[in-house]
């Protein structure tokens, strides 16, 4: 792969973490204009209207003030005198005492309240400024001579009749607020909030010229009249409450009516219309730009994030997937640890000095929504990484492999496999313990509730049979376990090969006793197997011996009198290629007749071992220099790669001979003429390890196991000498000596690997 090439790969990724990181900044900010806008709670429907006097915010306020005009109304007569704010208008009266009737003023009222700790604020609320003071108003209730904002038939119940001169206070002066906020908004400050009401000869209005001809030529407007019921306007909903508040005024102003209702949408007095229409068009224009930045930052995010996510761990210079050595091969719970590690040192970062850096620029009321928007983004960049790592060791295949998980499952799983049957009711009665646990609450809660005496008793009695049945439903389920392991047992004692192990019927009852039974049989049907098995391999060993001993002395007479014959060196050459012939095939028979009789003898165990302490690579040298000119006749070459200080193994030194002359014999056989034999001995721990390899002349179209079975040859064709018993003889005698034997096949390559406990000094 061009090394440009894969620079530009990497280009790739590097661009795609930027272009991540942009778009995730991107989404913060988009976030954050939208959360913070006026109009956040709102949704996007505000957002329909191209202008402010078509938006819903608009008509929440036309509304607001329809409602706060007519309070103003309906509290002119409470606080003025002849169209003026009167201090010495009295507002309600309560009897003290005997011929004690105290009036209070809208100027004493206003003095006891400072006195005692209120005040209106610039929203005109009532508010606080020293509970203490509240606190000190007495709470005795007096009878109420009149309250002029009140209506005496509302008093329904005595005790209506009888106020605290704390709530009298509280309640006066909210009113009194109201009336406030109501004259500043439509008497002392110009707005574009216009209206005229028109109750027989009494005029309520801020705009003299406001009639049924001029209302029209203002924005937005709305009129009702005493004489209809329809409300006419042109804004974007009827208002809510005018047509029920005209109404409603003239219970206390005369009839007929006509009330106007204007705004003026050029706006030409800065009041909360103006200020809100700018404010509207502001937070349209920010609401837009936000949810511009939210989309294409999500969109973004996620074309950045899905490149990331697809070739995360891929590379073009090496195949497979890549990890970071110091890291991706940590456990990932590890990782899910220096997770929350991590989250947890950023949040006291956050609060010590991200929190405080943030609060410079951001107002007051967006400070909560600054902090979460902090902290949620040092969550997200710090869970981004580890979650690329964590699926790099997944495409990898390491995820499950390296996981703490896995190992407590593992040894979980092998605890749950080796559990007793005793063991497995005690964790099960513990189960039933639990469940009694919670029958026992129930029986303890209805015996509380049970008022009964009887009732009671028969709980009572119920808990005690329930006890009763859990001991007798234990005391089976014990037995039983007992009994399946006691079976148990006797199964792998059998498994271990005693096939003699027996149990003792009478000790079972029931099914099980027919398991046991069952069990028996087929431990003697095994032993019986064995028995003609080991009868039948020793007649086979006999046989074999017997035949070979049988053959063996009339072909040495063969082999002696061939030999004899070419000594008297015939003239004719047609008898000395027969004579030649006739020895080859004789020797080969020969060797035959030896194997046969020493595979019998292994089979049978027939055979002693004398475990010594052997330097391996001594005898490989020796056995290298006995067959170096038997391999040289085919061209083969021994390469030989063995330790210089000697490998001592625990061997019987005949036996081991055997073994490598097998070995060495099927390479010369078998191997491809003018190639290599390896020979190789390696330490691996405590491990002393031959291998002897080499390529097949002939297709290796055979199982490694195969070729250890009896007269079973490499060469199906069965044109060499072989007899297809030195692989199985090698390794019986190599199991014999307490070795392991392993043949490997990778296609024409042949490896068989010895492997003996090296004596350690």
């Amino acid at each position: 792969m061009n090394k440009n090439v894969f620079l530009s790969k990497l280009k790739i990724k590097i661009w795609a973490c930027i272009l991540h990181f942009i778009a995730f900044i991107l989404f913060i900010v988009g976030i954050s204009i939208i959360y913070c806008n006026d109009n956040f709670k709102k949704g996007l429907l505000w957002m329909n209207a191209e202008s402010y006097d078509e938006s819903p915010a608009f008509m929440s306020q036309v509304d607001s003030d329809i409602s706060l005009l007519f309070t103003y109304a309906n509290l002119r007569e409470v606080f003025e005198t002849d169209g003026r704010f009167d201090l010495n208008k009295d507002i309600f009266g309560l009897n003290m005492g005997p011929s004690n009737d105290v009036n209070f003023s809208v100027g004493s009222i206003i003095e006891y309240a400072k006195r005692h700790g209120y005040y209106i604020d610039e929203h005109y609320q009532v508010s606080v400024v020293d509970q203490k003071l509240v606190d000190q108003i007495e709470d005795t209730s007096y009878f109420i001579n009149y309250r002029i904002y009140a209506n005496s038939l509302d008093m329904v119940e005595p005790s209506d009749a009888y106020i605290s001169m704390k709530t009298v206070i509280t309640e006066s002066l909210g009113l009194l607020a109201k009336y406030y906020n109501a004259y500043e908004r439509f008497v002392l400050i110009p707005s574009n909030f216009r209206y005229r009401l028109e109750y027989g000869d009494t005029v309520y209005t801020n705009d003299r010229s406001l009639n049924i001809k001029s209302v029209y030529e203002y924005g937005k407007y709305a009129l009702t009249f005493s004489d209809s019921m329809i409300v006419e306007t042109n804004l974007r909903n009827i208002p809510k409450e005018l047509a029920f508040q005209s109404e409603k005024l003239s219970d206390k102003l005369p009839k007929p009516y006509r009330v106007y209702i204007a705004v003026n949408t050029v706006y030409t007095a800065t009041d909360i219309y103006a200020i809100e229409n700018v404010n509207y068009l502001s937070q349209r224009r920010a609401y837009s730009i936000g949810l511009v930045s939210v989309t294409v930052g999500i969109i973004l995010m996620i074309i950045s994030l899905g490149y990331l996510l697809i070739f995360s761990g891929h590379s073009d210079k090496k195949q497979g997937i890549q990890l970071n050595d110091l890291f991706d091969v940590i456990p990932f719970e590890v990782k899910i640890l220096l997770l929350i590690f991590f989250i947890v040192v950023l949040f006291a970062i956050n609060n010590f000095i991200g929190q405080k850096v943030l609060h410079i620029y951001i107002e007051k009321e967006n400070w909560d929504f600054a902090n979460q928007m902090l902290d949620y983004a040092s969550i997200y960049l710090a869970a981004l990484p580890i979650a690329f790592s964590i699926l790099r060791e997944y495409k990898a295949g390491l995820l499950w492999k390296n996981s703490y998980i896995k190992v407590i499952k593992e040894s979980f799983s092998i605890y749950m496999l080796k559990r007793t049957f005793k063991k497995k009711l005690v964790s099960d009665f513990l189960l039933l313990i639990i469940v009694d646990i919670v029958i026992m609450a129930f029986f303890l809660l209805t015996t509380i509730n049970e008022k009964s005496l009887l009732g009671r008793l028969m709980i009572f009695i119920a808990f005690i049979v329930f006890l009763i049945i859990n001991f007798i439903i234990f005391n089976k389920v014990y037995k039983t376990a007992i009994a399946f392991d006691k079976i148990a047992d006797a199964i792998k004692e059998i498994a271990n090969g005693d096939t003699r192990y027996r149990l003792n019927e009478s000790e079972f009852n029931g099914r099980v006793s027919e398991v046991v039974k069952d069990l028996n049989n087929i431990s003697m049907g095994f032993q019986g197997a064995i028995n003609d098995q080991v009868k039948s391999e020793r007649l086979k060993a006999d046989l074999i011996t017997n035949v070979s001993h049988d053959i063996k002395t009339p072909l040495t007479s063969i082999i002696n009198y061939v030999d004899l014959i070419k000594r008297e060196k015939p003239e004719n050459a047609k008898i000395q290629e027969y004579l030649d012939i006739l020895s080859v095939k004789s020797q080969h028979l020969k060797n035959l007749t030896e194997d046969l009789v020493e595979a019998s003898k292994v089979s049978s165990g027939n055979i002693s071992v004398d475990l010594r302490d052997i330097d391996l690579v001594e005898m490989i040298n020796q056995t290298n220099g006995e067959f170096e000119d038997k391999f040289a006749e085919k061209g083969l070459n021994i390469i030989s790669n063995l330790p210089p200080a000697g490998v001592i193994i625990k061997a019987d030194g005949r036996h081991l001979w055997r073994v490598l002359e097998n070995l060495y014999n099927n390479a010369f056989k078998y191997a491809a003429r003018d190639s290599r034999i390896y020979i190789d001995v390696v330490m691996e721990d405590s491990i002393a390890k031959f291998v002897i390899k080499n390529i097949s002349e002939n297709p290796l179209n055979i199982r490694p196991d195969e070729l250890t079975e009896r007269f079973v040859r490499g060469d199906v064709s069965r044109t060499t000498e072989g007899s297809g018993l030195g692989l199985s003889i090698a390794k019986s005698l190599t199991m014999l000596q307490g070795g392991k034997f392993e043949i490997i096949i990778d296609g024409d390559l042949f490896k068989v690997q010895l492997r003996f406990v090296a004596v350690l000094n």
